[in-house]
């Protein structure tokens, strides 16, 4: 079966993943309306503490299976069986751990009970994360657009019922829990209907010799991030409450809403890059170069629009309640652009075999992270982790940013003259949107009409030429 374009890969990521985010805000902001702060901090701790663990489950195998499996399509049944394979002993090793941890920290019983069963689900997030991953590897991730999708929405339609009924708070755990596993399934049987790739966890020597030397750069760094990623949530729960968790879940929740932005785009970027660094230089920093400027188009607006807006839309869309997310939303948002910058630069690092380096920076920024973390929560609470959040994330483009100039060739001047527009075009949108501020206009239709604003003023600065809009119809080819 073919192989989709990057151009119709990000496409069809981008739609889904669109979907996926609006139902899962939906979600979120009934959940918090529903249960208030305190609740709400329990159940973002429970995600946040397994989410951490489950990485011990993956290890990296999966970016290295999606970066193998490309360049070497002939294998791939071989190459996902022996992670497979590998990734049983590491579920259960890594189930017990968190296990272990959680009774060491002596939580109540019903965050305990969270917990446990959304270990559960990560577990099987991780299996249909894999299954994916051998998809995206011969090129296909429509299917993948389509299960991201369908299972957020089982999971709002459960969510919701368990809510209306007011069950227990662990049935929201079965509520990811349920879609997870039917989500596995599909994959599985796509991979195995459609690419005829054998899915039986099987231990191939040469195979596992081979993967686990490239696994152990991914398998830290990816550690490293999601410590990186879920330390302050943790940090919070013990220094601060779960009060001081829910009001830091909601500025958190709505910045990583839009994480699917440079996700969806690396879907379709990452196999490519990957294998034009061995066959096409030249290419490999086109496509890089593209990459980058979309993402600037997309980041900078979106983070001046919702600071602008932070008010409005904590009051609107989760109540008074939540006026502790106010602030943190804001600092957070100043991190949005570096955030999804440090998703492409630590891409281009992988696929260029850079990951020992990518690796090193994410470690050293999660060190930290932790010490500001430490520092600031007790002083702060939730600001304070929003603030160490932040500066990580400048911090890991900064220092990025050093090592990809070696090792691709940017379009300096360009770039900057695109920075320069949006900045511009930015600074238009949100005049007119704190105008409109003025005469009590919804925030709804002052985020429309300021999206408009930005357009309008962006085409009338040649924000986007010929050259792009060429560019990318040609990446459908």
């Amino acid at each position: 079966m073919k192989s989709l374009s990057v151009g119709t890969s990000t496409l069809y990521m981008t739609m889904a993943s669109v979907g996926q985010k609006i139902i899962s805000f939906v979600y979120f902001a009934i959940i918090a309306r529903s249960l208030g702060a305190g609740d709400t901090g329990k159940y973002f701790f429970a995600l946040s503490f397994t989410t951490i663990f489950v990485v011990f489950v993956d290890m990296g195998f999966t970016n290295v299976l999606v970066r193998e499996g490309a360049r070497l399509k002939q294998k791939i049944s071989d190459i996902i069986s022996s992670v497979l394979y590998v990734k049983i002993f590491l579920s259960l090793g890594s189930y017990i751990v968190m296990a272990g941890v959680l009774l060491m920290l002596n939580h109540e019983f019903e965050t305990q009970t969270l917990v446990l069963i959304s270990g559960i689900t990560m577990l099987f997030d991780s299996l249909q994360t894999t299954l994916y991953g051998a998809l995206r590897a011969v090129g296909n991730v429509k299917y993948e657009a389509l299960g991201i999708l369908v299972s957020q929405l089982v999971t709002l339609i459960l969510g919701t019922i368990f809510l209306y009924f007011k069950l227990p708070l662990y049935f929201l755990m079965i509520a990811f829990l349920i879609p997870s596993i039917l989500s596995s399934v599909f994959a599985g049987y796509i991979a195995h209907s459609r690419y005829a790739i054998r899915l039986r966890p099987r231990y191939v020597r040469e195979i596992v010799r081979y993967l686990i030397p490239i696994t152990i750069p991914f398998a830290l760094a990816t550690i490293f991030g999601r410590i990186l990623s879920y330390a302050d949530s943790v940090m919070l729960s013990k220094m601060a409450g779960d009060v001081a968790v829910g009001w830091y879940s909601v500025p958190y929740k709505i910045a990583y809403a839009f994480q699917f932005i440079p996700f969806a785009l690396i879907a379709g970027l990452y196999p490519r890059l990957s294998e034009y660094f061995v066959d096409d230089t030249k290419r490999f920093s086109e496509v890089f170069n593209q990459g980058l400027r979309y993402l600037l188009l997309v980041s900078i607006p979106l983070s001046v629009g919702i600071v602008v807006l932070s008010t409005d839309i904590i009051y609107t869309f989760f109540g008074n309640e939540y006026e502790g997310s106010i602030v943190p939303l804001q600092i957070l948002m100043f991190g949005i652009v570096p955030s999804f910058m440090n998703i492409l630069l630590g891409a281009l690092l992988n696929a260029a075999g850079r990951q020992n380096m990518q690796t090193a920076i994410i470690g050293s920024m999660m060190c930290v992270n932790i010490v500001l973390n430490a520092f600031l929560i007790p002083k702060l609470g939730p600001v304070g982790a929003a603030l160490s959040a932040t500066i990580g994330n400048w911090l890991i483009t900064g220092i990025s940013w050093v090592v990809v100039v070696r090792t691709v060739v940017l379009e300096h001047v360009k770039n900057a003259w695109l920075i320069g527009k949006l900045l511009i075009s930015s600074a238009v949108m949100s005049a007119g949107v704190m105008y409109m501020g003025i005469f009590d206009i919804s925030v709804m239709v002052r985020a429309l009409v300021g999206a408009c604003i930005f357009g309008c003023v962006f085409i009338l600065c040649r924000g986007v030429t010929h050259e792009d809009i060429a560019y990318f119809k040609s990446l459908k080819t």
